[in-house]
């Protein structure tokens, strides 16, 4: 079974290596995406007590098999100016190809959302399946009112009354993993995760 823990430091380079060969048909798309979210000033101002926390790798009999990440971003308006409310991006998440299929993914899943339930923020949103993620109570971001329209953008309420963030639009990062992961969803569903 995965047991599943904080990242620590010295783990970016073994989790660049679980993320480019979970997605190793999508030309490091998603380790250029933790990058930019590691070097963003929000990362390392937070690092000790709000994104380390949310910085889970998985291991099984003790080697490192999967990752997790969930960081904080603002809401969006129409336009793609920033506004108050932030909500929590989850991903990438990522399993090593010998490691899918085994659980470790919903593991992973469950142990980032039972931490995120913790925080202030009351939405966790991400870009993914639309036929897998909903087992983990994530349901379509139009549900809400929140854009893009897409089958792909799904949102966890972490608070019962989301209306704040109605007609507001995922944060700038996921939409731009929204952008990458649109039309290959529509293409083919059959991808493991």
């Amino acid at each position: 079974m995965a047991q599943i823990g904080v990242e620590r430091a010295g783990d970016a380079d073994v989790v660049a290596q679980i993320t480019r060969r979970a997605f190793d048909r999508r030309n490091g798309e998603e380790v250029e995406m933790i990058a930019r979210i590691r070097a963003a000033p929000k990362f390392i101002l937070a690092l000790p007590k709000f994104i380390l926390a949310l910085s889970l790798v998985a291991e099984v009999g003790g080697r490192p098999v999967g990752h997790l990440l969930i960081s904080r971003d603002k809401l969006r308006l129409e336009g793609g100016q920033p506004t108050d409310q932030e909500g929590l991006m989850l991903g990438p998440i990522s399993v090593l190809p010998d490691a899918q299929r085994r659980g470790v993914g919903s593991r992973l899943m469950r142990r980032g959302l039972d931490t995120a339930a913790s925080r202030p923020e009351l939405v966790v949103v991400l870009i993914g399946h639309p036929e897998y993620y909903p087992r983990f109570g994530f349901r379509p971001a139009r549900e809400f009112g929140l854009h893009p329209d897409w089958d792909a953008a799904m949102v966890y309420p972490l608070w019962p009354d989301l209306s704040a963030y109605r007609e507001l639009h995922l944060p700038e990062q996921s939409v731009c993993r929204c952008n990458a992961w649109r039309k290959p969803l529509q293409a083919d569903h059959s991808q493991p995760l």
